[in-house]
């Protein structure tokens, strides 16, 4: 029998090793993410005009008024869009003096309907094929009820507060889900990758309502972007991770902030603060749009 030369012998041992290790260690065998939405708008969906900063910062600023930017956000995925937030409702446009919140701690304030905003992007509420809210509160979840028709994600302790025997509870408006009963809500239990390509995952990030949850996006020029919702309202804040006093539970809201530092540090993320004025003003707004 011919024996085979030693080096070949060799070499074929090598590969045979080196496809062993491939097949045992499913981490080598898992696709690197890079995939990116398209782009997205930011739309400039009112403002909440505070009475008492102090509510959401320190007592220093007690009596101090203060203007908060509300953002809802326009994400382009191939032919599909999904719209994060849905801000004040469409009706207070028509009333120039804005409409009190209940409790009359802020004023909403509207200047165009959330409607003609998307009307000039080229996109109606039946366009949307998902639809996530940060959160359930009013500035956030205004106009959920256009929005029937899209697959809704909602994390499953908000779902069960925003539709339990108590809503009011938690400073949630039933009438702004009304439409949603029945709807295709999916529930999630903690973090979700929208389009499965890691370009666009909601992330879970509970304490400023039971279910809050932030939004990550891969943009293809501007990089990867936090979308902070009310788990962040303000720089200073963040800066100081600091739990407004409105919040539904603090020790979520802490762990929330810790882990989202951790996973900006991890992926490069840049932190897009929803209500801070200033933060907000670096974005273009719609229909303008961010690659």
């Amino acid at each position: 029998m011919k024996m085979l030369p030693v080096a070949i012998v060799v070499s074929a041992l090598s590969f045979l090793s080196a496809c062993s290790t491939l097949i045992s260690d499913p981490a080598s065998m898992r696709p690197q993410v890079t995939s990116t939405a398209d782009r997205i708008y930011a739309i400039n969906c009112g403002e909440n005009h505070a009475k008492d900063l102090s509510s959401w910062t320190t007592p220093a600023d007690q009596g101090k008024p203060y203007v908060f930017s509300n953002n809802c956000y326009l994400i382009r995925h191939g032919t599909d869009w999904m719209l994060w937030d849905s801000g004040h409702a469409d009706r207070i446009a028509s009333m120039p003096d804005g409409m009190p919140n209940p409790r009359g701690t802020s004023i909403a304030v509207l200047k165009k309907p959330l409607v003609e905003s998307l009307r000039e992007i080229g996109v109606t509420p039946a366009h949307i094929r998902y639809f996530a809210m940060s959160h359930s509160h009013g500035d956030h979840a205004g106009n959920a009820n256009l929005f029937a028709g899209s697959t809704i994600y909602m994390q499953e302790a908000e779902y069960d507060a925003v539709f339990g025997p108590e809503p009011q509870k938690y400073n949630f408006t039933p009438a702004n889900f009304e439409k949603l009963r029945g709807a295709g809500i999916v529930r999630l239990h903690g973090d979700h990758d929208v389009f499965g390509d890691g370009s666009v995952v909601i992330k879970a990030t509970p304490g400023h309502t039971p279910g809050h949850q932030s939004l990550f996006v891969r943009l293809p020029k501007t990089g990867p972007v936090l979308l902070s919702g009310d788990a962040v309202h303000l720089k200073s804040n963040w800066e100081a991770k600091r739990v407004p006093m409105i919040n539904y539970n603090a020790g979520q809201s802490t762990r929330s902030m810790q882990e989202m530092d951790a996973f900006m540090k991890t992926t490069g993320a840049q932190l897009w603060i929803n209500h801070d004025p200033d933060e907000s003003a670096k974005i273009p707004r719609s229909p303008a749009f961010i690659e």
